[in-house]
């Protein structure tokens, strides 16, 4: 099984190359029918994958697009949040970080959400949903956003005050 960041880095090194037209379409589609030939071919498991797999490649394509345009935001939105105990931050329902108070520091699992909704990647906002757990409470953020450059930067003024008045509450 992959790591999930390796698996996001894969994702963003196609996307990259799909963004700047390293990786052409055609060729693209061509490479995802002789996988899905060759798997089927060599492994009865997988003898549906010759007509399964190619109905994919558009909306894949697509995907790691609008990826591409969103993982770095997702990594700074990652990053900050990673120094709260407590903490669950949903993106766009398919990024997921979680966090727990270790006896030194923080410690951060990453994973797909599991009702992952990979359409939303899609959209032209992010939506954010955050958690913070104080004893037996649970806090709620809940937001939607562009993806431009000042629009984010106040939605992480937001999220940070949030956290910091929240894991606060939790310290008294």
């Amino acid at each position: 099984m992959t790591n999930i960041n390796d698996q996001w880095d894969n994702y963003m090194e196609l996307g990259k190359q799909v963004v700047n037209g390293s990786l052409n379409k055609e060729m693209f589609e061509k490479q995802i029918i002789a996988l899905s030939s060759f798997l089927s071919e060599t492994n009865q498991d997988y003898h549906y994958n010759a007509a399964y797999l190619p109905n994919y490649v558009a909306d894949f394509w697509h995907f790691l697009e609008c990826f591409c345009h969103k993982y770095p935001l997702v990594k700074k939105l990652f990053l900050m949040v990673s120094v709260y105990p407590n903490v669950t931050l949903i993106i766009d329902r398919y990024w997921q970080l979680e966090s727990v108070q270790g006896e030194y520091t923080v410690l951060t699992t990453k994973k797909v959400h599991p009702s992952c909704e990979r359409k939303r990647v899609c959209d032209n906002e992010l939506l954010i949903e955050c958690s913070v757990l104080c004893d037996t409470k649970r806090f709620i953020y809940h937001s939607k956003t562009g993806t431009d450059k000042d629009e984010l930067y106040q939605e992480l003024e937001r999220l940070e005050e949030f956290l910091n008045d929240k894991s606060l509450s939790a310290n008294h």
